[in-house]
C-alpha cells in the first residue's frame, strides 16, 4: 500500500483497540489497531477519489489494516466494474496475503461480485476448497458461507428458515427435498479431510455445514447421518454439530437428534 494511505492508517489508530483485537488474532503482531468499520469507510474514500484503484494496491502492506483495506477496496471496486475476469486475477492475488481469520473473513463478507456471478466462481473456489493452506481453504469455505448457502434453486437470495422442526428432517418427503441451487455442490466441497489444513480450516467447515442446516435442513441432515460415505474429518463433522445446537433456530427435538449424531 502507498504511503499516503499507509500514513492514514497511523493517523486513525487506537491503543486500546490494538491490544483488544491482538488478543483475538494469534500472532498478529503488525496491527495498528484501526476498527473495521474505520477501514470499510477509508475503502469507499479511496475508490471515490481514485479511479485507478489498481495503482494503490501495487506496493506491499507493511500493517494489518493495510491488507484489510487491500481486500475491502478488492471487493467493492470489482463488484463496482462488474468484470468477472478481473475479479478473479484480484482474488487469486489478494488470497496469498491472507494470514488469519479476520483479513480472510472481511475478505469474503466483502467479495459481494461473487453472489452475483455465482456460477462463474464456483469452480474457482472449489479449487480454494480443496487446498492445503489452511487460509486458503477457509477462504473458499468462507465465500460458499456469504455468497452461496442462501440461494433458492431460482439463484435467487433467500433466507435461514425461522425455525427448524422435528418435521423438517425426519419427515419423508414425496418430491423433491428443499435444497438451494448449490446445496449440493456445498455438500461435495466440505465432505474432505480437513484436519492437515488446521483448526481455522475445520472451524469454517463446520460453520458452513451449520448455516447450511438451518436453511436446508433436510438436505444437511441426510448428509450428515449417511456416515459410511463421509469423508469430512472428525473435527470438522464435531463442529458443525456443535454449531447446529448452539442456533437458536432448530427445536429442542432437533438439537437432541443432531446432539446423538456424535455418540
Amino acid at each position: 500500500m502507498n504511503k499516503t494511505v499507509r500514513d492514514k492508517l497511523v493517523s486513525m489508530r487506537e491503543e486500546k483497540y490494538r491490544e483488544f483485537s491482538s488478543a483475538l488474532i494469534p500472532g498478529c503482531e503488525n496491527m495498528l489497531g484501526v476498527r473495521v468499520p474505520v477501514i470499510r469507510k477509508y475503502a469507499k474514500e479511496i475508490l471515490k477519489e481514485n479511479t485507478d484503484w489498481q495503482k494503490i494496491l501495487e506496493e506491499d502492506d507493511i500493517y494489518f489494516e493495510e491488507t484489510m483495506l487491500r481486500g475491502f477496496i478488492i471487493g467493492m471496486a470489482t463488484l463496482k466494474e462488474d468484470d468477472v475476469e478481473l475479479a478473479k486475477e484480484k482474488m487469486a492475488e489478494f488470497v496469498p496475503y491472507i494470514e488469519n481469520w479476520s483479513i480472510n473473513d472481511s475478505f469474503c463478507n466483502a467479495f459481494k461480485i461473487a453472489g452475483k456471478h455465482g456460477d462463474d466462481f464456483i469452480a474457482e473456489i472449489e479449487k480454494m476448497v480443496k487446498s492445503k493452506k489452511e487460509y486458503e481453504a477457509r477462504a473458499g469455505l468462507i465465500l460458499l458461507l456469504n455468497h452461496y448457502v442462501k440461494v433458492d434453486m431460482a439463484g435467487k437470495k433467500t433466507v435461514r428458515k425461522k425455525t427448524v422442526e422435528i418435521c423438517d428432517i425426519t419427515c419423508e418427503y414425496k418430491g423433491d427435498i428443499e435444497k438451494g441451487r448449490y446445496t449440493d455442490k456445498i455438500l461435495q466441497f466440505v465432505d474432505r479431510d480437513f484436519s492437515k489444513n488446521g483448526y481455522y480450516t475445520q472451524m469454517a467447515a463446520g460453520w458452513l455445514i451449520a448455516e447450511l442446516f438451518v436453511t436446508y435442513p433436510k438436505a444437511v441432515w441426510n448428509y450428515l447421518t449417511d456416515k459410511e460415505k463421509l469423508k469430512i474429518d472428525d473435527v470438522s463433522y464435531k463442529k458443525a454439530v456443535r454449531k447446529i445446537c448452539e442456533s437458536k433456530t432448530p427445536s429442542k427435538e432437533v438439537k437432541e437428534c443432531i446432539s446423538r449424531l456424535c455418540c
